[in-house]
């Protein structure tokens, strides 16, 4: 069986639930009506969308805004210079706005994209403030830690510079015993698809945090490699993980077959029995490619929470778990 886009729904079984996207980059309004128009056909029907505000208002002027709940991107230039008063403006643009949540993104290269040269740590005292404030606001948080294992053997090597992925981690849960009423989505599977032991002792130890399945090849590349491993996983955390595609729409030209093969490429890798389905788009991070769809065939129960409940409960009880 291969992705056919003529017939996108090859191998799936009709949904008993609805899906909710909760981690989804809107750059521009109009590009989220192919989104809505491909997310439809594959049973998403709610979105957590990355937006700014001018993006914001459109999509809410257009009728858009009871199916989106809205994140504001923090500017992650300000953590790399080291200008967190700018930061605390923006959670308060964020709070003013009536955003559901604050993003944050702490990809090692982003210290690149503005030739930071300050060291970066992120439970330096001086952000302390910005997280003391989105706790104040009851803020949800959304938050991108570290990359794949295989980058920082291959992009990383100047760990002076980009810390090690251990390190990162330990800051983050150095700033989550500080922030103990913190609410918040570690995105990537806490950025830890690789190493589920470990994603297990930070659920059982901040129980106001939660994971995501963004992005796709990375998901289906790492938490594929032992099924029975993942399942077991999900048995005992289903009502933590959200599902999640990290698509990103308006910033560069995506046609409708870069949306369908990721939701169909998802939504047969967590419902399936299949094996061996090549993935159908490349995944240059894969030192042994190709890489392969091997279904987990998911309860019920367990899709109930991951596709709808999880976010539903996450998005809509006001702050509280």
């Amino acid at each position: 069986m291969r992705f056919d886009l003529s017939n996108p729904l090859l191998g799936l079984s009709e949904l008993n639930t609805q899906i909710w996207d909760s981690h989804v980059h809107i750059w521009s309004a109009d590009a989220f009506n192919p989104l809505l128009k491909i997310g439809k056909k594959y049973g998403v029907h709610r979105f957590m969308g990355i937006a700014a505000p001018d993006v914001k208002k459109t999509l809410e002027d257009n009728g858009h805004g009871e199916i989106i709940n809205f994140a504001y991107y923090l500017p992650i230039d300000a953590f790399a210079k080291h200008e967190p008063e700018r930061i605390l403006k923006a959670i308060d643009e964020a709070h003013s706005k009536e955003y559901s949540m604050v993003k944050m993104w702490f990809g090692p290269r982003f210290l690149d994209f503005f030739e930071a040269d300050k060291p970066f740590s992120l439970d330096h005292p001086i952000f302390d403030p910005t997280f003391a404030l989105i706790e104040e606001y009851k803020l949800p948080m959304d938050i991108h830690v570290a990359d794949p294992d295989v980058w920082y053997d291959t992009k990383y090597h100047d760990v002076k510079r980009y810390r090690s992925k251990e390190q990162a981690m330990n800051e983050f849960r150095r700033v989550l015993e500080n922030h103990e009423f913190l609410k918040l989505i570690s995105i990537h599977f806490n950025s830890f698809p690789e190493n589920l032991e470990q994603v297990k002792k930070d659920l059982d130890n901040f129980p106001n945090l939660y994971v995501d399945t963004a992005s796709t090849k990375w998901m289906i590349r790492e938490l594929g490699k032992n099924i029975e491993k993942t399942q077991q996983f999900f048995e005992q955390y289903y009502t933590r993980i959200l599902f999640a595609t990290d698509l990103s729409v308006g910033w560069e030209d995506r046609d409708e077959k870069y949306l369908a093969t990721r939701y169909w490429a998802q939504r047969i890798f967590w419902e399936s029995k299949c094996r061996n389905i090549e993935l159908p788009f490349p995944d240059d991070d894969n030192p042994n490619p190709p890489t392969y769809i091997n279904g987990l065939n998911l309860s019920k129960q367990i899709l109930d929470h991951f596709y709808w409940k999880n976010a539903e409960k996450f998005f809509e009880t006001n702050g509280s778990l």
